[in-house]
């Protein structure tokens, strides 16, 4: 299947969501997987609505790109935040450690976040990838859960990934030209390759996320809802 197949396949996925589900958005995390994602539900319908999670711990360079994407593509777009209620019990639980039970504390930020803004919708759609690690290998075309979820590149790999992009001449984030194969929170990010307790390399590309963790490599546990 060519690459123009792929992307064909995903726009009717999309449109379907879209037709089915009035009440969507898309996450848009501004990595790599989301500019695809953005440029694909774009074309199928111009002012869907974009969704980001500020935990307040970004990268100062996914914030700035983020602002020129926006730019960029004219994209229907907010972010959303946990409440300060919900932060300030966050932030009184995890006191002065950043991990608690193996948990990010940005990460847990994101819960609350997004649940903040669920029940205004019946259906998102999402950049996640069969191939990105052991644990999306399964990921369904479309899913429920609290709400519908539809994953129109879950079939894509990351090269097909990096070839649209360099096909379509669309910006993406600029940590990944600094060695950072994935990307999340700063403080839960780590570039290059992370070695398992094994000694390996990992093989897949969210081996650098949630670092010193049992969760290392796999879910920060919003799309485990």
């Amino acid at each position: 299947m060519t690459l123009t197949e792929k992307a064909e396949i995903s726009k009717f996925i999309i449109r379907h969501a879209v037709e089915k589900y009035p009440r969507i958005f898309a996450a848009c995390s501004f990595g790599k997987d989301s500019r695809v994602v953005a440029d694909l539900a774009m074309q199928v319908k111009p002012d869907i609505q974009f969704i980001g999670i500020d935990t307040g711990y970004e990268f100062p360079e996914t914030l700035a790109f983020a602002d020129r994407m926006v730019q960029e593509t004219d994209m229907k777009f907010r972010w959303v935040r946990a409440s300060p209620e919900a932060r300030r019990k966050i932030d009184e639980s995890y006191g002065d450690s950043f991990v608690k039970n193996d948990q990010y504390k940005c990460c847990e930020m994101k819960i609350p976040a997004i649940e903040s803004v669920m029940h205004e919708y019946d259906a998102w759609i999402t950049g996640l990838r069969r191939d990105e690690t052991e644990h999306r290998k399964n990921t369904g075309l479309m899913e429920e859960g609290k709400i519908a979820k539809a994953n129109p590149i879950a079939f894509w790999t990351k090269d097909e990934i990096w070839q649209y992009i360099k096909e379509h001449r669309l910006s993406y984030h600029p940590l990944y030209d600094a060695g950072y194969p994935s990307l999340g929170c700063k403080p839960c990010t780590t570039s290059g390759k992370i070695r398992d307790g094994g000694g390996r390399q990992g093989q897949f590309e969210r081996a650098g996320r949630f670092a010193g963790t049992e969760h290392a490599g796999q879910e920060c546990g919003l799309h485990l809802m």
